[in-house]
């Protein structure tokens, strides 16, 4: 075979190409966008104008900033989680895998902007509808990013094998039904948009549930101690 031209070289786009390497760095990038977008959800909330004596009614007021915040807080944490456990869940991350990873969380870290959106619709059921469709469609994107990473892993064998295969199986049928319900929140917020909202809140509700079914890497002790581990340990 000739030799490659000059603008072949030097670049390799097969996926088998590129060695796994630690989430480090990565991971440090992703915990600090997402605790400066979580940080940016509360300068949101501004102490209120109000006259002496009615302070109390108008932090009663600030209501809709209140539910914002805490909707959009629990997406944040579900998003961060979904790293996590990623993260726990890989041997390691390789090129591509960086760049949806990377792609995911710059959608998320949009969360600040629809939140603040979604407190000024929560008093009016049209622009509610407006505030739902655009966290929904910002969430499907995501998700769906999400889901491109998780089974480009699995294809790829960046998946740990000591994942439980119970988990790795949940984990992945759940991962292909979670950005149908964006999709449907979408369609409902024209006529019934507390439904899609609620359906949002739910969908980032189950991604809090624990998944944690399997063991920490050779050589690296993890978790509270049983008491046959703290036995064997002392006799060791």
């Amino acid at each position: 075979m000739g030799e490659r031209r000059w603008y072949a070289r030097g670049w390799s786009f097969r996926p088998a190409d590129h060695a796994p390497h630690g989430w480090g760095r990565l991971g440090a990038f992703v915990d600090g966008v997402y605790a400066i977008a979580a940080t940016l959800l509360v300068i949101e909330l501004r102490p209120p104008e109000a006259e002496a004596g009615e302070l109390g009614h108008a932090l009663a007021q600030l209501g809709p900033e209140y539910w914002a915040y805490a909707i959009g807080f629990l997406q944040m944490v579900t998003g961060w989680l979904q790293t996590r456990r990623l993260d726990a869940w890989m041997r390691g991350i390789d090129h591509y895998a960086t760049l949806l990873v990377l792609f995911s969380v710059g959608i998320y870290a949009l969360t600040p902007f629809s939140t603040a959106v979604l407190a000024q619709a929560l008093g009016s059921n049209e622009d509610l509808g407006t505030a739902v469709r655009l966290s929904s469609g910002l969430l499907f994107v995501a998700l769906v990013a999400f889901v491109a990473l998780l089974h480009y892993a699995r294809v790829s064998g960046l998946l740990r094998d000591d994942v439980r295969s119970d988990a790795r199986r949940l984990y992945l049928r759940n991962s292909m039904l979670a950005p149908v319900i964006p999709v449907v929140a979408f369609a409902l917020s024209y006529d019934f948009p507390w439904v899609g909202l609620a359906l949002l809140v739910g969908l980032n509700v189950l991604g809090l549930l624990p998944l944690e079914s399997h063991q920490p890497p050779a050589g690296v002790d993890r978790g509270p101690m049983s008491a046959g581990r703290r036995r064997r340990s002392a006799r060791s």
